[in-house]
């Protein structure tokens, strides 16, 4: 079904319910971006009504929806890259509201500007701005983009955003709340499609540079990615997708809390403590690199529609330890009604380093041990931050009211372990594991202007 509608969405764009000024004079920009576009485009079109190939469209789409949370510990994150929700009730999770701009040139030259606006912990206006490229086509097999563009990592790459495109209330947390900071990469990408054996088989190759702010327990975490390397293959056969995909960054920048701690390991003496030079180096963010790896499967046909995907994070960083992630979707058809259930699971792949309380002298003044002490309890914590493990099980169903409508209602139970919560911000310090219910109803639609 995803892809299927994928096709027929070819452009939208991403908007939350707010009234912030900033938000106002976006939608103002775009207007009048758009209204100047359509005079020089029908300028063109006067002049040389033989020659103009040049088009645009203007599309959308949208949800609104309410989520109940039972627990009053854990504040639940569709994705990092937004704010929790610490409301029992909340319509801040899914609801959003999306435009997108298409405009061909010529036949092989066209371009996309989208724009995401929901609760973002990101206040800058650039980081709602989901996609701004130019794609240039020679010929029916290559395509060329330049600018903001998906990193097409995952199943729902070109379309997280649209609700309306895939089955479930929203993307599944365990995979894609973590991986949604390289959803976007600012640069260029190639890609090359050709006839296999009866199906089609893509291969795409991207690099460029990223910024993602991302909601954490400690607080916002800002960091700017380089040399981010996506390489994606896809292979799609009747009713069947495959997707195998690799990516590799290196953190350039990052404001954090982490960056004092740094500093203040790195001015005690060896002497006095030999791991704490050790213990900065492992939370220092610039020049850590990362590698991620994905693989994705999709049955569409008659009344089924089954996916899963399966990821993981290789990392040497401190910070963001490595793991693996994945899960199964399977829906069935009745009518208008899609009924379905999915089995998600998150957890890092290996246990974390423990570090030894420092052993300090005797003869040293009480307010230097105190404050190695502390540089040590923040160095634990910082390094046991993104500990993550939980489990959820969802079930739901999707109705299709009209062919650009539906309504979807989704229960998910996730068993959250004690020592693995960075998906969620507490209120409290979690004793023991726990076990949280959420209950969501969405209304989702897209459009055409």
């Amino acid at each position: 079904m995803p892809e299927k509608i994928t096709k027929k969405l070819n452009g939208i764009a991403d908007k939350i319910v707010d009234n912030s000024p900033w938000v106002i004079g976006g939608t103002v920009l775009l207007l009048l971006v758009y209204l100047s576009v359509v005079g020089q485009a029908q300028a063109r079109i006067h002049d040389h009504p033989e020659q103009s190939e040049f088009n645009l469209s203007l599309s959308g789409f949208g949800t609104l929806g309410v989520v109940r949370r039972s627990s009053d510990e854990l504040y639940f994150h569709r994705e990092l890259s937004m704010n929790a929700s610490d409301s029992e009730y909340s319509f801040k999770p899914d609801s959003l509201l999306g435009l997108q701009v298409n405009v061909d040139f010529t036949e092989s030259l066209d371009a996309i500007a989208q724009v995401v606006l929901k609760d973002r912990a990101s206040d800058t206006v650039l980081d709602s701005l989901e996609l701004m490229f130019l794609r240039y086509r020679p010929n029916r097999d290559w395509a060329i983009r330049l600018g903001r563009t998906s990193t097409d990592l995952y199943m729902l790459s070109e379309y997280r955003n649209v609700s309306y495109a895939y089955l479930w209330s929203r993307p599944i947390p365990e995979f894609y709340a973590i991986t949604s900071s390289i959803a976007k990469i600012d640069g260029v990408d190639i890609s090359y499609t050709h006839e296999l054996g009866g199906g089609s088989w893509e291969t795409k190759l991207a690099y460029g540079i990223t910024h993602s702010v991302l909601a954490v327990e400690a607080g916002l975490f800002d960091v700017n990615l380089k040399n981010v390397f996506a390489l994606t293959s896809i292979y799609t056969w009747e009713n069947w997708i495959f997707r195998l995909a690799a990516a590799s960054v290196e953190v350039d920048e990052l404001e954090f809390q982490t960056n004092e701690l740094v500093e203040g390991l790195n001015l005690v003496p060896d002497t006095l403590w030999p791991e704490a030079g050790v213990l900065a180096q492992n939370i220092d963010g610039p020049g850590q690199k990362l590698q991620y790896y994905t693989l994705g499967l999709q049955y569409d046909h008659m009344n089924w529609v089954i996916q899963s995907e399966l990821g993981y994070i290789n990392s040497d960083w401190g910070i963001t330890q490595s793991f693996y992630n994945g899960y199964l979707s399977v829906g069935y058809r009745v009518d208008e009604m899609t009924f379905y259930g999915v089995l998600a699971h998150i957890d890092n792949s290996e246990e974390p380093t423990r570090y030894v309380s420092p052993l300090l002298p005797d003869h040293l003044p009480l307010e230097l041990s105190g404050r190695i002490k502390t540089l040590y309890e923040g160095a634990v914590e910082a390094l046991s931050a993104s500990q993550i493990e939980q489990t959820t099980f969802s079930l739901g169903m999707r109705w299709d009211l009209y062919p650009n409508t539906c309504v979807k209602f989704q229960w998910d139970h996730t068993w959250v372990d004690s020592r693995g919560t960075a998906l969620w911000t507490q209120a409290q310090e979690q004793i023991g594991d726990a076990e949280v219910d959420l209950l969501s109803l969405n209304f989702n639609f897209i459009f055409n202007l």
